[in-house]
């Protein structure tokens, strides 16, 4: 039990160090490599640790903030290779902006994000932000998000992470893009970071000519020739 533990530990760690290896500079990969040392960060918490040392954030501060629980509940990739789904959003309203990130972008439909709001903020006389809100408050029982499309949003309004998350937008891939809801216009309007866009872009086409490449095939065995007899 304790060795399949460790394997699937290293594994983990394994995968979160190469999905930072791709969205992340070379500095920031090494400086989170060395945080290690000096605090026990989980895998499910590297990607965190990389968004605020890519911000400048130094290994004691990050292992600050690994004690204080808050590097949870993050972004645990599954593969090394597969797109960043960090991204922030923003929800004009009224002349006021309320600034979340989310950690599931591509997985729902903004636009189906922001009608839910809308509908839900009518029906109970509330602000379409706190409509948004309340998309990742309850993930089980929200009235807001009750299709495929939306049941994976997670949203926070952390702000210290909105804060790095912002500031290393278009510096490396991480930061997938920047959503931004006018609830009045009730319009949608998504600004890609172009060095994302890019990454996204390169896999899904070496991953089509993969697949479109024609099997190898294997060489049969060779056909002995008829022996003479003499």
């Amino acid at each position: 039990m304790c060795d399949e533990f460790s394997d699937n530990f290293l594994q983990m760690m394994m995968t979160s160090f190469g999905f930072l290896k791709h969205n992340f500079s070379p500095e920031t990969v090494q400086a989170v490599y060395g945080v290690i040392s000096c605090a026990e960060i989980l895998p499910s918490e590297l990607v965190a640790a990389a968004v605020y040392m890519q911000h400048g954030g130094t290994a004691p501060q990050v292992a600050a903030l690994a004690d204080q629980g808050r590097l949870m509940c993050f972004h645990t990739p599954q593969s090394a290779d597969e797109n960043s789904p960090l991204a922030l959003l923003s929800v004009q309203e009224n002349g006021n902006v309320k600034a979340f990130y989310t950690v599931d972008f591509g997985s729902f439909q903004p636009e189906k994000i922001l009608l839910r709001a809308r509908t839900f903020a009518k029906e109970h006389a509330i602000p379409v932000t706190n409509a948004v809100a309340l998309l990742w408050n309850d993930k089980n029982s929200c009235p807001a998000k009750t299709d495929n499309s939306s049941h994976r949003l997670f949203m926070s309004n952390d702000v210290e992470m909105i804060q790095a998350m912002t500031a290393i937008f278009k510096t490396c891939p991480a930061v997938a893009a920047h959503i931004t809801f006018a609830a009045e216009e009730n319009r949608v309007q998504i600004d890609y970071n172009p060095l994302w866009r890019e990454l996204a872009e390169r896999r899904f086409a070496e991953a089509f000519h993969r697949d479109k490449a024609p099997p190898r095939r294997k060489a049969g065995p060779k056909k002995q020739g008829k022996s003479r007899d003499r």
